[in-house]
């Protein structure tokens, strides 16, 4: 997959575009995707997906944007692996976001992407002040030279609808849930990780270095942790334990993830952390990058008398991480 952005780029001649900041890559989202791909290949032209960076919500809401389930470097990786042909960047700033939804349609997408195909949800709205939408589009469509094509959500009903709604009682009459990066970043939040997965069509996980921690886990309680960092506008489970893995450069091993502020040794102030027990492995990654995946939520995150008491109840979380990865 190739990068463009406005600045670099050469304009395209033809192509099937795809529009929307697509944190998570959800279901929603590879659907949109993977359609956009399809259409090209048998219009013989390439699929481009717009992407928006900084998210646009950082910039026109400020404090109150949403914390991001992936990083724009993770966002890209899953276009790749969903065999988009160019993403087209969007460096989003306050000129963008006063930009007329007009203006949009005619320098970006057929000024710079020739589009032929314009794939979006039936709820995207673009613009200054989000004035544009599916009726603009197709409004301009004809004189612009593309067709827009809408009708993709993608909804969830039966038994995972129902489970969502356990989780989220406001949605338990609904029937059926459709698929969003708002309810996903909610599931995580709490710590439903396995049903995000179902949302996301793979597991959460989180891509960062390993970083030098106080040296306990391995010296003291005989469980050395690797220390992740995470950007501050990440979106993080509830603090507790997880069965889960870590992808390091080829290779995967079973975890067990705690996400939490260590209250044994921190009643107060501790910091908030990212520490994983990689089984089977011996090696040291500091200073290197690794994925960590979440796949099963064990339980709270509990203050304990003495760091046996905290051995013991690790112990029980190593084998409880063996059993849900079987």
């Amino acid at each position: 997959m190739k990068l463009l952005t406005p600045a670099t780029q050469t304009p395209l001649a033809a192509s099937v575009v795809t529009i929307g900041t697509f944190d998570g890559v959800h279901l929603g989202h590879r659907n949109l995707l993977e359609h956009a791909k399809r259409r090209g290949d048998a219009l013989g032209i390439p699929s481009v997906a717009i992407t928006f960076n900084p998210h646009p919500a950082t910039i026109v809401r400020g404090g109150t944007a949403p914390a991001l389930i992936n990083s724009f470097e993770e966002r890209l990786a899953l276009f790749e692996e969903l065999g988009v042909d160019y993403c087209y960047l969007v460096e989003f700033d306050l000129a963008r976001s006063q930009e007329l939804a007009s203006d949009f349609v005619k320098g970006t997408l057929v000024g710079d992407l020739g589009a032929k195909v314009v794939i979006v949800g039936p709820d995207f709205r673009f613009g200054s002040k989000r004035a544009g939408n599916v009726d603009l589009l197709q409004e301009m469509a004809g004189d612009c030279g593309f067709v827009v094509e809408s009708d993709l959500l993608v909804k969830l009903v039966g038994e995972i609808a129902a489970s969502v709604g356990k989780v989220l009682p406001e949605l338990q009459d609904e029937g059926e849930v459709v698929v969003s990066s708002t309810l996903i970043r909610r599931l995580i939040s709490l710590g439903s990780v396995e049903l995000a997965h179902r949302l996301l069509g793979r597991d959460f996980y989180i891509v960062g270095l390993v970083t030098s921690g106080d040296g306990r886990g391995g010296s003291e309680l005989g469980y050395p942790t690797a220390n992740v960092s995470y950007q501050d506008n990440r979106v993080l489970p509830v603090d507790g334990v997880y069965a889960g893995w870590v992808q390091y450069q080829q290779s995967r091993y079973m975890a067990a993830v705690s996400v939490g502020t260590r209250p044994t040794y921190y009643p107060k102030e501790g910091n908030r952390l990212i520490e994983a027990f990689l089984l089977d492995f011996d090696g040291d990654l500091y200073g290197r990058e690794i994925q960590v995946g979440f796949t099963h939520f064990l339980r709270p995150q509990k203050t304990f008398s003495n760091s046996k008491e905290l051995v013991d109840q690790i112990e029980l979380d190593v084998e409880d991480v063996k059993v849900k990865q079987r």
